[in-house]
């Protein structure tokens, strides 16, 4: 069994589930992500590396609207989002290198490179711009898209992103549910991948990379998108953290959200898709 903390010291992974008899209220739960209706469009796109990245679309009419999965994690991770938004949006599920069905050549993660794998399947979709959702690692891709290719961000929210290393509220990680321990990141990394069988090399990858990154809070003051920073009241990234990176993008707003932790988005995932929508038909 692998506990959860090892899931959140970092930038924190989406997949894991856990049992809940301990626990004494909705934010220290880990509770399974509602199931994926079947995507509309499917498929993979090769990097200029050559690793090849998977996508799904759900939804065919409106604009598009991206959400990027935290470490560890896979588009799996957005069940409980995806109903909500793909009947007036074109919704774009991207799993990042090494996660979930996505290729990875054994070579160390990094986020920035991340962030160009988001880039080449929009370039492949033709999507010239878009609002980007991301949580945990994946607000931290969408922080690095804005001030390196702010075309192709039109706004962005984040969920317990961080943008330094040195982010983490270590008493809330001393509780539930980062105590929890659970292996069900490790078993949907290994019924999606396409190498089962590297789940320790990436796992390993994946927490060098929480231990080495990000440092960009000189960077974020060159991102020009409107943006949502988002935290729970009871996250593994701390509300000083998120303050500080509000403080550093001109116009960013704070929502620090009541009654949530690090797993918002399967925790109370209306609360949730609400803030997300309010963002999105704000000016």
């Amino acid at each position: 069994m692998k506990r959860a903390t090892r899931f959140v010291t970092g930038a924190a992974a989406l997949m894991v589930t856990a049992t809940m008899a301990l626990a004494q209220n909705a934010w220290d739960t880990i509770p399974d992500p509602a199931p994926l209706p079947e995507p509309a469009v499917s498929g993979m796109v090769a990097t200029a590396d050559h690793e090849k990245v998977y996508f799904e679309v759900h939804g065919t009419t409106g604009d598009w609207l991206v959400f990027l999965h935290g470490g560890t994690g896979s588009a799996l991770s957005w069940g409980n989002q995806v109903p909500a938004f793909a009947g007036d949006h074109r919704v774009l599920l991207i799993e990042s290198r090494g996660h979930g069905r996505s290729s990875w050549n054994g070579e160390p993660l990094h986020y920035e490179r991340m962030a160009d794998d988001v880039v080449a399947v929009m370039d492949a979709l033709g999507i010239a711009t878009a609002p980007i959702v991301g949580w945990s690692d994946g607000g931290n891709i969408a922080m690095i898209m804005g001030y390196r290719y702010p075309d192709k961000v039109a706004r962005f929210v984040t969920f317990g992103s961080n943008a330094d290393t040195d982010a983490y509220d270590m008493e809330n990680l001393s509780k539930p549910p980062y105590t929890i321990e659970s292996n069900q990141s490790e078993m949907a990394y290994r019924s999606l991948s396409p190498t089962p069988e590297k789940w320790e090399n990436f796992s390993a990858a994946v927490y060098q990379m929480w231990t080495d990154e990000p440092h960009m809070l000189d960077e974020l003051q060159n991102i020009e998108a409107p943006a949502l920073i988002a935290v729970g009241q009871y996250d593994a990234i701390s509300v000083k953290h998120s303050q500080d990176i509000v403080d550093r993008i001109p116009g960013a707003k704070l929502a620090v959200m009541p009654d949530a932790s690090h797993f918002m988005p399967i925790q109370a995932p209306e609360a949730f898709n609400a803030m997300v929508l309010e963002f999105l038909a704000s000016n």
